[in-house]
This record gives C-alpha cells, structure tokens and sequence, in this order.
C-alpha cells in the first residue's frame, strides 16, 4: 500500500513539475487540410505567434483527408502532454459529425477546447458576366429560372455548401450546387464562368474582387466588412437568417493537464491581443475571435442548431 501511494505521489509530483516547466520542447500542430489553403494560413499565423509567446518552435503537420477527420483522429489518439494541438475548423468541430455517417472522433469528448481563434465571414460572389448587380437581383432572376443557376461548393458536406444551402433556403429559391474539390478549384470555375456564384471567406476571393473578375452582392456577417464598405448584409436585404463563416480554433487531447491547458489559453489570450496577429488577420478579411469560454459555449451551440437545421433541409449526408 505505501509503494502504490509512494508512486501515486511520485506521478503526481512530475505531473505538476512537467506542466511547470511546459513547454519545454517543441509543439506540434495538425493542421488537417492540405498546406496552402485559409485553414493552413491561418494555421501558420498562429503557430508562428505561439512559438514567439511560448519561447519554442511550433512545427507544423499537414494531415488532409475526409473533411479534415483524418488529421483530427490523429490528434485525438495523441499523447496527452500539451505537445499535440489540433487545428480545429467550423467542419471538424461542428458539420463533420452532422452530415458524415461515420466519423472517427467526437470533438467534443476527445478534446479539450483552447478557445477559438479566428473567423472569416463569408460573402455572395458572383461571375463578372452574370446579368444580376445585386443580390435582390440574383434572387428574381433564380425564381424565374429554377434550378438554371449553379453555385459553387468546396466539395459534399463543407461549410461552403453549407452556406449555399442555407442561402437557397432562406431566399427560396432552386439553385444547382456543383461541388468540386477544394476552394480553390471552386473560385476557378467561378473565374472560368463554369459556375455563376459561390458563397465563400475572403481569403480566396479578395484579389479577383479588386481586379473585377467577380462581384461581392452580400455579406453573410452581422455587419458590413471593413474591407467591402459598401456591399450590404443579407440582413439589410430582407435575409436575416444568412450568416455564414469560416472559423477556427485550438485543442488538445481531452486528459491534457489542467495546467497545461491553461497556459496555453494565457498564451492564446495573448495573441489574440496582439496588434500585428489581428493587423494580419485583417489583411485576410479574417477577424479575431475574442470570447470568454461560455461566449464561445454559446457560440457553437448556435452554429450546431444552424447547420443541423441546413442539413436536415437539403438532405446532406456523406458517406
């Protein structure tokens, strides 16, 4: 009995020492979306302002696959020691296990939340060629010619057709969702004329909306975008129900050590305070998420009802 209680201390003891000296090695990030997309950037930015705060390097891993399950399993079965961080996102958290038959994690049983670190409101874009210059416009011209417009989605179950969904249901109106493999391939089909819209985060449409190649109607945001003054709200157009986003957020393995846990929120409070992070978000059109943990509770528990109404409606769900 003294031996079992000498070695319950004695684990104890390093346990409390070890979240002391945290951390004391390099951390790894998974990143579960492939390098150079917004989850990836964004990624990146972070990591690079953990390792400044931390006092050591913040590596990198890209594991993509499955709407981001494969890389999020992965860090679920992880060693519990805060030197595995998942990069979490609107779909791994939250759309993932409301359209996928099967997913290998439960986010919120497998890991602790960090907090939420960024979001990128997403906005109605439309090909330079089609007729309509404003979304009031889009919606006449779709419920003349039902199912004759197609927009664009990053692929079954993402939140880019998410929010297509929800923008078809909220307006009424019968448009053709043409899913491709990825953000990317989507705004070039758009740019190709191949689809006549697509409702996505700035990050991949800020530059072809400047030169004029595509055209912002909406923004689905509680508020005008600093970076488009003048392209109005759903909310201002009679659609209060759009608001879509892109989000972001950090966790760890469920059974990470309170301590630990807790000066990696410290450090996270930290960069979301820093001027040059959120200068760089900004010239993202990305935005901080500054939340206290029962704002953020309540801020997935309103992403949750929403898209599992979505779901529901359009019938989404992916082997």
């Amino acid at each position: 009995m003294k031996n079992a209680i000498g070695s319950l201390l004695l684990l104890l003891a390093c346990t409390a020492f070890a979240a002391d000296d945290y951390p004391a090695k390099p951390i790894q990030m998974i990143v579960p979306f492939p390098a150079g997309g917004p989850a990836d950037i964004v990624g990146r930015l972070y990591a690079q302002h953990l390792a400044a705060t931390v006092g050591q390097p913040v590596v990198i891993l890209n594991r993509d696959g499955a709407s981001g399950s494969i890389g999020t399993a992965a860090a679920a079965r992880a060693a519990p020691d805060g030197y595995t961080v998942i990069f979490g996102t609107t779909s791994t958290m939250v759309i993932n296990p409301l359209v996928m038959k099967q997913v290998p994690y439960d986010f919120w049983k497998d890991f602790a939340l960090i907090g939420l670190i960024a979001n990128a409101p997403h906005i109605l874009a439309v090909r330079d060629g089609l007729p309509a210059k404003s979304a009031a416009e889009l919606v006449a011209m779709a419920k003349r010619a039902p199912g004759k417009y197609t927009i664009a989605s990053s692929g079954p179950g993402t939140v880019v057709q998410m929010a297509a969904e929800l923008f078809k249901q909220e307006a009424r109106i019968d448009l053709l969702v043409v899913p491709f493999k990825g953000g990317q391939p989507a705004t070039l089909a758009l740019l190709s004329g191949e689809v006549d819209m697509i409702i996505n985060d700035l990050t991949g449409l800020k530059s072809n909306l400047a030169s004029g190649k595509l055209r912002a109607l909406a923004v689905a945001h509680t508020s005008r975008l600093k970076p488009l003054p003048d392209v109005p709200t759903f909310a201002e157009l009679g659609m209060p129900g759009v608001v879509s986003s892109t989000w972001w957020g950090i966790g760890v393995p469920v059974k990470t050590p309170d301590a630990v846990q807790a000066r990696l929120r410290a450090a996270t409070a930290k960069i979301l305070a820093d001027p040059d992070y959120v200068a760089r978000l900004v010239t993202m059109a990305v935005e901080p998420m500054v939340m206290t943990l029962e704002q953020t509770s309540a801020f997935v528990a309103d992403e949750v009802r929403k898209w599992k109404s979505v779901a529901a409606g359009a019938k989404i769900r992916v082997n």
